[in-house]
């Protein structure tokens, strides 16, 4: 922290001087390379100060004087083809350039509303592309202490589909349960529950058991869970998995039709104006 504040009296100090002295003082050097404080102006975005503005100016210093070692030492050791780095800048900067104008004309054209329709038009059309690669599972479970009471009532209850039973399991989980999910309808993949549950202790032939109570020991807890719906790998993904997927899916390709529409304009119009010409 006192070398977070000594750096920003010394760039505080080389602001006054250079008010001062009508001549800028350098904030840091490298090598034959200066840093000023007018290079420092935007590094501190507004709205931040005190020590998050002292951190950043620091760590914008310290890169400057890490990349300036590196270029020096790069310089030095490596034969550089000047017209070729700079054919290679000029034609980054073009790319850049015409990036930025694409960006620019998909926030403005782009039409981002895609509806369920075509979505399972998507769907339905490009079934391949859709195929699991693992299987995916809708569970229910509840994580209790070995020790915990009424381990078979709990079961009983766990099975059933009366309203009231199910409101009497709510209570006692969030008395006894350690983690429990009760009524989640939302598939997973078999590796993501497995992050939640030990499902990894279930044989993938006993997926297709649904409405069973695996009953799983793991660090002296246990585990109560109930497959209620399975899909195994190289079988077709439900809609409701892939739906986000799908979406985005057809707004890239969206974004790359209006801008190869964009280009087509652009180029047409140069050619009837005669703006490009290709000489033999």
């Amino acid at each position: 922290m006192i070398r977070v504040y000594i750096l920003a009296i010394a760039v505080l100090t080389s602001l006054f001087m250079s008010c001062q002295q009508g001549k800028p003082t350098p904030v840091a050097r490298s090598f034959d390379q200066y840093l000023y404080p007018d290079d420092l102006q935007g590094v501190v975005p507004p709205g931040v100060s005190g020590d998050d503005s002292i951190q950043l100016v620091r760590a914008y210093i310290e890169q400057w004087t890490r990349q300036q070692a590196l270029l020096h030492h790069a310089q030095r050791n490596v034969n550089i083809n000047t017209e070729h780095l700079a054919k290679q800048v000029e034609e980054y900067k073009n790319g850049l350039i015409v990036y930025e104008y694409e960006q620019a004309l998909v926030s403005r054209k782009l039409d981002t509303v895609v509806t369920d329709d075509e979505i399972k038009a998507y769907y339905d059309s490009r079934e391949e592309l859709f195929l699991l690669k693992q299987p995916i599972l809708k569970a229910s479970f509840i994580r209790l202490k070995q020790d915990a009471p009424e381990i078979e009532r709990v079961k009983r209850l766990f099975r059933s589909t009366n309203f009231e039973e199910q409101d009497l399991l709510e209570r006692y989980c969030a008395v006894y349960a350690l983690h429990y999910a009760l009524r989640d309808t939302a598939w997973y993949y078999a590796d993501e529950l497995a992050r939640k549950i030990p499902i990894s202790k279930i044989n993938e032939d006993h997926y297709s058991q649904t409405g069973r109570i695996f009953e799983i020991i793991e660090n002296n807890e246990l585990y109560l869970i109930i497959l209620h719906d399975s899909k195994f790998r190289d079988t077709r993904s439900p809609l409701s998995l892939v739906h986000s997927n799908i979406r985005n899916l057809i707004l890239n390709k969206r974004k790359i039709d209006l801008i190869d529409q964009m280009q087509k304009r652009i180029l047409d119009d140069a050619h009837k104006k005669n703006n490009i010409e290709i000489y033999n």
